[in-house]
């Protein structure tokens, strides 16, 4: 571990770094969603096919050279490019900053290389490959937790087999159980929403991608995903929803939406009606059992009316995983706290 002065001093090192590795990345979703090979052919323009100079391959600086033009026939390019190399420097140093210059830090910014793609891949195309999710974050996270590289103390249990005696540390079991959070919570949805309504309300890849984000994160950081990732799906969709549901009189879809919202906030108010802990319990499961159901309801009416403001999901929970690995103890603290003193 770097002391504070040597880690600052890295910083803009490994902003350079993730710039570079953002325009990776960029070519990888971009040939993912063209099935194309990542490596071959060379950089060129989508739109003529000339080859890239060395010049024009210069992450945000070549942009701004260009005036975001190709050089050759001067068609638009876009400015995802930019962004997503700033946004992937950017949450590198975030890494570094936060969680030092070690293997811990190499670790999260392989998983978060990869939650680009992926954030791509769906925001464009409402795609995410299983290259992504199966076969890179899902066995990067296990070993992640299974060398405990976040620091999470204590043993789960331990197997006593005679000869031998195993003990099982927190962080893979916290692992492990995150991610059968995600695979229950999201095929459940799945299978509920295919014998109610003969249609998914999520796709696979959400599955795999919070498996693969619960892996790192363990249990109680994937819970704070998952909510947080569901606020950010509601957010920008509800105004749009409100607005086009009342111009096309599909009060269904407001009523339901309205119900899920209401009931699965709830909880949260109850705990601090003064109510019998018992009475709170079973009102609790009851509301969440109503939103779960509203949500479906939700769902189905999106889905249906196929509306341009469905978003993809995944964009949404890579934003909640985010905000949960650089802030997820401090706000699981902060809400611990605000039950203890109520």
């Amino acid at each position: 571990m770097f002391d504070p002065v040597t880690q600052a001093f890295w910083i803009p090192f490994i902003f350079i770094v993730g710039l570079c590795v953002g325009s990776f990345l960029n070519v990888m979703a971009l040939r993912f969603l063209a099935d194309e090979p990542i490596v071959l052919p060379p950089s060129h323009c989508p739109q003529c096919n000339t080859k890239l100079r060395p010049i024009d391959n210069i992450p945000v600086v070549s942009y701004l050279l260009l005036g975001g033009k190709c050089n050759s026939c001067k068609a638009s390019i876009s400015i995802q490019y930019p962004l997503i190399e700033l946004a992937t420097g950017a949450l590198f140093c975030f890494t570094v900053w936060f969680f030092g210059l070690n293997w811990q830090s190499v670790f999260l910014m392989f998983m978060i290389a990869n939650l680009v793609v992926i954030f791509i891949t769906d925001l464009r195309e409402s795609l995410i490959f299983n290259f992504n999710s199966i076969y890179m974050l899902i066995p990067a996270g296990l070993l992640y937790s299974l060398l405990n590289l976040g620091g999470i103390e204590g043993t789960a249990f331990t197997l006593d087999l005679g000869s031998i005696v195993l003990h099982v540390p927190e962080a893979i079991t916290s692992a492990l159980l995150a991610m059968l959070i995600s695979l229950v919570f999201f095929e459940g949805m799945i299978l509920l929403s295919l014998f109610f309504f003969g249609t998914e309300g999520f796709g696979h890849g959400d599955t795999f991608l919070m498996m693969g984000a619960g892996a790192f994160l363990g249990w109680p950081l994937t819970v704070l995903s998952l909510g947080l990732g569901f606020l950010a799906q509601t957010i920008p969709a509800i105004p749009l929803l409100i607005i086009q549901w009342i111009q096309n009189k599909q009060y269904v879809s407001l009523i339901s939406g309205a119900v899920a919202l209401i009931a699965g906030t709830s909880p949260m108010l109850l705990m601090n009606a003064g109510l019998p802990v018992e009475t709170t319990t079973w009102i609790s499961l009851g509301c969440l059992l109503l939103s779960l159901v509203s949500l479906l309801v939700f769902l189905k009416q999106v889905r249906t009316a196929q509306t341009f403001t469905y978003l993809p999901l995944g964009p949404a929970l890579i934003i909640g995983i985010l905000v949960s690995l650089f802030w997820g103890n401090d706000l699981i603290g902060w809400y611990q706290h605000y039950l203890l003193r109520h």
